[in-house]
């Protein structure tokens, strides 16, 4: 196998791990999606 396509399959290994890491860990994408809540700097502040 060319060193290229190992160099290409580490790095895709990598960005792999830290997108399941970051998902599992709670700062992946679904953290914005479908919870209903509304940040304190949208909804007008300190009330």
């Amino acid at each position: 196998m060319p060193r290229w396509v190992k160099i290409f399959l580490a790095g895709g290994a990598l960005l792999l791990a830290l997108i399941v890491v970051a998902v599992l860990t709670g700062h992946g994408p679904g953290r914005h999606l479908g919870h209903g809540a509304v940040p304190a700097a949208v909804s007008g502040g300190h009330g």
